[in-house]
């Protein structure tokens, strides 16, 4: 695959949701192992339901991103919340997920939400600091077998400019 990808940036139809699973589950499996223990793992898996999805689905917007119909990208925003933004681990660095964070972010500027939320899990961080987020807290959840899943609640202001004007 070539540096130049032919990307196309959808809203979710019911219809992607095997292929956006397997992409939320393949890029846990690959990008958290060393970051997370196994327990941590499988709760981002179950967190990232079939039944979660669809319920965000009906709430409020997930998008798509595909090469030739292949899902490599999605994210979701409810609310003034964003979340489930996961990029294919090969295809990361890129430039997919700011293309991502950027259509939430300004579907939200859109609705007049003034600033978004997220938790960012230890290997995201980075990106989200790069975008402008802020961390507000480092927390975490008890997972199985007393184990411990740290993550960051992080925040970014929107600007309510017009862009392109």
């Amino acid at each position: 695959m070539s540096d130049h990808l032919d990307i196309s940036i959808r809203e979710f139809e019911q219809s992607d949701l095997p292929a956006l699973k397997a992409l939320v589950d393949r890029t846990i499996d690959v990008c958290y192992t060393g970051a997370y223990c196994p327990q941590a793992i499988q709760f981002f898996k179950d967190w990232h339901s079939n039944q979660k999805i669809l319920s965000d689905a009906s709430r409020g917007h997930i998008i798509v991103l595909e090469i030739n119909g292949r899902v490599i990208g999605t994210g979701t925003l409810v609310g003034d919340e964003i979340k489930r933004v996961f990029v294919e681990p090969s295809l990361q660095k890129r430039g997919l997920g700011r293309i991502i964070m950027r259509w939430l972010e300004d579907k939200a500027a859109a609705a007049r939400i003034g600033s978004v939320r997220l938790d960012a899990s230890l290997p995201s961080k980075k990106f989200y600091d790069s975008l402008g987020y802020i961390t507000l807290e480092r927390t975490f959840l008890e997972v199985a077998d007393g184990k411990r899943l740290d993550y960051y609640k992080m925040e970014k202001h929107l600007s309510h400019d017009c862009r392109g004007q």
